[in-house]
């Protein structure tokens, strides 16, 4: 299980002991969509045996699996030209909206049987020691979705999007203006995102970020939304406003690689341990970079995990 993207929360008060949050993932199992089904999603395990709480290495694994139904709005709105035809030719006259509102639920209904399924499967991933839980996806809206889920699985769930005390923004755009103060460890990649007040954009990607253009655009008063950096020469991202992290990649070769005749779980256990020895000293670096989470915030969870 590689990490090539996630969405960062912290945790304001410790999850469920894993026993019991075991059982509580268990009453929410995936099962695929019925035939009137748009959609459905629910908990699996992350390897071809064990339970829904893959543990190890100081971490915890929740794999959310989804299935949808691919019924495109244009096969729809295809039927439904046919329907209001023979409608007009039947009553002499065009079909209301509210007929046609009626039109195309019935056909919906007709049609969803008959739709191809597509699965997907979003690893979370909870750091209990560390107060931290990792949506690893690369939409806000899809981290925002697999949250709301486990929320109703465990009858509530008590994170906030992490929150630095200094503004991310501000700290690249820093960097990218005098990049002799980036920290220790840290080093400008090849791509960034400047945008104004009003909203506006330059992009520049595959480039030396240190150019007089890019000053310009400073001076005119743009600021870093998105930074591509790399860590300790060994992991290069994309670093969000947000603190969400996009497109990362290790950069050194790992020789202890199982090879495909261990079979899948062994590989996926040996990605598991490489994710985890980096992923959290990386988060903590990045922690201290942006001045340590919000005060508020930190004084939160340190009275919830005290």
């Amino acid at each position: 299980m590689q990490v090539k993207n996630f969405y960062w929360y912290v945790l304001n008060k410790p999850l469920p002991q894993m026993d019991v949050l075991e059982d509580k993932l268990a009453k929410k199992p995936f099962t695929p969509c019925l035939s009137q089904q748009l959609a459905s999603q629910g908990w699996v395990s992350a390897v071809s045996s064990g339970e829904r709480v893959y543990e190890a290495h100081g971490a915890q694994l929740l794999m959310l699996k989804t299935e949808k139904r691919l019924l495109p709005a244009s096969v729809v709105n295809e039927h439904l030209q046919v329907k209001i035809e023979e409608f007009e030719q039947a009553e002499g006259y065009s079909p209301s909206k509210k007929i046609r509102t009626q039109m195309k639920e019935d056909l919906t209904q007709i049609l969803l049987p008959q739709a191809f399924t597509k699965s997907s499967r979003l690893p979370i991933l909870i750091f209990p020691k560390q107060g931290w839980l990792m949506v690893l996806s690369a939409s806000a809206k899809s981290a925002d979705d697999a949250t709301a889920f486990l929320r109703e699985t465990l009858d509530g769930l008590p994170v906030s999007l992490t929150n630095t005390d200094n503004s991310p923004s501000h700290v690249m755009t820093s960097w990218l203006e005098n990049p002799l103060s980036l920290p220790q460890g840290w080093a400008l990649g090849e791509e960034v995102e400047l945008q104004d007040a009003e909203g506006a954009l330059v992009r520049a990607r595959n480039q030396d970020l240190l150019t007089d253009e890019l000053n310009v655009h400073m001076e005119a008063g743009k600021i870093v939304s998105k930074l591509a950096l790399v860590w300790r020469e060994n992991v290069s991202c994309v670093l969000q406003d947000d603190l969400s992290v996009k497109r990362i990649k290790l950069l050194l070769e790992q020789d202890d690689a199982p090879d495909s005749s261990e079979g899948q779980d062994a590989r996926f256990a040996h990605e598991f341990a490489l994710s985890c020895n980096w992923l959290v000293p990386f988060c903590q670096d990045l922690l201290a970079t942006m001045g340590g989470l919000d005060k508020a915030l930190a004084a939160s969870q340190e009275r919830a995990f005290a």
